[in-house]
């Protein structure tokens, strides 16, 4: 699993003594009363209070408050000390004094105050309500980029989200015009707001810019926490190739900084990825690793006994059992380890150990007992593995109707959160779309140029060799050219097609991007003017005709496959048609995304594109295995049916589809070899080997 470490900030030991105060009463009040709850032991900070205190009693009117700002600030920002009542104090009498610059600023510490204990939120919408009238007679910088911060924290912790987008925008405007430190700070947490929306897409590109801005500014702690934020987000949603890019980077920088803490769950979750992608010494090698940076992490004691938990797992399901149960014996000495919040991932340890054991019965009490841990707290993609592991060890007792149950919610959550992750991913592509412009080439013009070259060539050659035919005496050159013009026609005519095929692809692409910048836009505008007049036949219409462009679009050009991969392009391509269709489609496949360059990866996304729509036209299939692996140096594409089947030689010999064709080209293409088994009535098996990248 994704391991996510959120860290809340430590609360001051020290809290301040809750005062209900009236105006008349606020001085009296706050000499006395607000600071006997606060004082430390440092006798430094408690002679410096006292020396403030000594001047608000000995002074007066504006003189007065220039005092108790300095008090108010120096408990603010000078000590660790809870300051509630002073800054309300503070505020209040600078109201008194119609001081709008001290009194908003104070508000603003205020709400820092209460978003920094999540308490008493609905109390900071009231002091919110009571300050705006205020706002437009602020005249010193720093203060409204602070204020509108600290709003847009309120009402993420209120889970107003758009409330709080709002106010951040307005953070970075301020912080923008007066160039301080929340530019890129309000941009991050604008993007973490959107992660918590749900609008995958723009999250990213906050984060992004953010991380940007951090580099810029050298603020190394805050760039590196921005990438360990986008290589979370990317993984977490099928973008793993960009999350180990930024992990990468994120380690490198960890190390030349030398103090990052939270360097553990960076390994951990690069373990965690390199599980999902099969690469289990990887994954192994990255959980010892995240051990070692743990042993100078600052929390060190909280990271331990879910690292060691980690690193169990990986052995168990290894079958390295014997070194799976000794790094677990490290657990049982705590109590803390393996209770309370770290319950969990000590009873994911003791299932897979016992799962590996073969002891069933206890796999399945420690399995039951994780799934309930997980249920509270509402956990999907642990309640899914944890659903899928009964489904096996009951599975694995012979009590098959338990199993199927725990299947059957295993299958129920991966379809959710698959189209959770589905609908992320396009509002990445189209916040991507809509903010990116991106060039076309004019490669296919060139493409078509070059083909009327040849063509050109062609009809030239004809002529010479028609006019040396009317010269007897030249007959034998004649033939001897001719024989080498048939092969030289024949490459050609194998390259035409090629070229057909590769200017096709380009084409495709243009047109996909056509529609969706033109095309796409117009629907768009109209779906909401037709919202605004309240037609509701004309936004059905639209609506209709805009997805039906968007699915041309990606038909034209699928761009799951740039963004994500050849392996996750065909796990897309083949769902998509098995939950359209009546056939029963099986995939079995391996990430083989690095053994594949681009061009590759293209034609045989297409070939196998190509031989499923075959089946769904002419085969009569009621299933179809798909499989997809490397075996050595090659990659092998099986495609299985169970139709009618057809004579393939004859077939090939008579068709007039272009269909076959394209597949024979695509994989001359590729150097790929192309083989198709089939019979009448037995089936039809499509095997590719395709030479994999070294």
């Amino acid at each position: 699993m994704i391991l996510f470490f959120t860290f809340k900030k430590i609360l001051r030991k020290n809290e301040s003594i809750s005062i209900k105060y009236n105006k008349t009463l606020v001085l009296l009040i706050f000499l006395f009363l607000s600071t006997q709850g606060v004082i430390a032991q440092n006798p430094t900070i408690k002679k410096n209070i006292k020396e403030l205190k000594e001047k608000v009693a000995q002074t007066n009117g504006a003189q007065r408050l220039v005092w108790m700002d300095s008090l108010a600030n120096y408990i603010t920002f000078e000590t660790s000390l809870a300051n509630d009542s002073i800054l309300r104090a503070t505020v209040d009498y600078a109201k008194q004094l119609d001081s709008v610059n001290i009194a908003v600023w104070h508000t603003v510490n205020i709400l820092d105050n209460i978003n920094y204990k999540n308490e008493h939120l609905e109390e900071g919408e009231k002091i919110v309500m009571q300050t705006k009238p205020l706002l437009p007679y602020v005249t010193k910088p720093k203060i409204l980029d602070k204020y509108y911060f600290e709003l847009g924290e309120l009402y993420y912790l209120l889970r107003d989200f758009n409330e709080s987008i709002k106010s951040f925008d307005s953070c970075y405007s301020y912080a923008t015009k007066y160039k301080t430190n929340l530019v890129g700070t309000s941009k991050f947490r604008k993007g973490i707001t959107y992660v918590d929306k749900g609008d995958f897409g723009k999250a990213s590109i906050e984060i992004r810019e953010a991380s940007n801005y951090f580099q810029k500014g050298k603020d190394t702690i805050q760039w590196i926490n921005s990438k360990n934020s986008m290589s979370i987000l990317y993984s977490k949603n099928g973008f793993y190739k960009e999350a180990k890019k930024e992990r990468i980077e994120l380690i490198e920088l960890a190390k030349t900084l030398q103090d990052y803490p939270n360097l553990p769950p960076v390994y951990y979750n690069i373990a965690a990825d390199d599980n999902k992608a099969g690469l289990q010494k990887e994954r192994i090698s990255n959980l010892k690793l995240a051990l070692e940076a743990n042993k100078i992490s600052k929390y060190k004691d909280f990271y331990k006994p879910i690292l060691i938990s980690g690193l169990v797992v990986a052995y168990a399901e290894n079958d390295s059992i014997a070194l799976a149960e000794t790094v677990l014996k490290q657990l049982k000495s705590d109590e803390e380890n393996s209770s309370g919040s770290n319950e969990a991932y000590y009873l994911e340890a003791k299932k897979k150990i016992a799962f590996a054991k073969q002891d069933y019965k206890k796999a399945i009490n420690y399995g039951e007992a994780y799934l309930n841990l997980k249920k509270e707290s509402n956990q999907y993609e642990e309640i899914q593995e944890a659903e899928n592991f009964l489904s096996k060890a009951y599975e694995a007792i012979g009590e098959r109707d338990k199993a199927f149950n725990h299947f059957k919610n295993y299958t129920k959550i991966k379809d959710s959160i698959g189209d959770i992750q589905k609908s992320r991913v396009l509002a990445y592509y189209q916040t991507l779309y809509e903010t990116e412009k991106r060039d076309l080439t004019i490669q296919s013009q060139e493409n078509n140029i070059a083909l009327l070259d040849s063509e050109n060539k062609l009809k030239n050659q004809w002529l010479l060799f028609g006019g040396l035919g009317l010269l007897a005496v030249f007959g034998f050159i004649t033939l001897y050219r001719s024989r080498n013009f048939v092969k030289k026609k024949q490459h050609l005519q194998e390259r035409f097609v090629q070229d057909i095929i590769n200017t096709q692809e380009k084409e495709r692409t243009r047109v996909a991007l056509e529609l969706h910048d033109s095309v796409g836009q117009q629907l768009m505008l109209l779906t909401r003017k037709s919202k605004s007049l309240k037609n509701k036949e004309i936004e059905t219409l639209a609506k209709d005709t805009l997805a039906n462009v968007r699915s041309i679009s990606q038909g034209l050009h699928p761009v799951v496959l740039e963004r994500l991969g050849f392996t996750a392009s065909i796990e897309d391509l083949v769902n998509t048609i098995d939950e359209n269709s009546d056939i029963f489609f099986t995939l079995e496949i391996e990430n083989v995304n690095e053994y594949l360059d681009e061009d590759k990866a293209l034609h045989l996304y297409r070939i196998v594109q190509e031989i499923v729509n075959n089946i769904l036209k002419h085969a009569e299939a009621k299933a179809v295995y798909v499989n997809i692996n490397k075996k050595d140096n090659t990659i092998l594409l099986s495609i299985k049916d169970n139709g009618k089947g057809f004579d393939y030689q004859q077939k090939i010999k008579t068709s007039k589809s272009l269909g076959m064709k394209s597949l024979l080209e695509r994989c001359k293409i590729i150097n790929s070899k192309l083989k198709v088994i089939s019979a009448i009535n037995k089936g039809t098996e499509v095997l590719v080997l395709t030479p994999a990248n070294s």
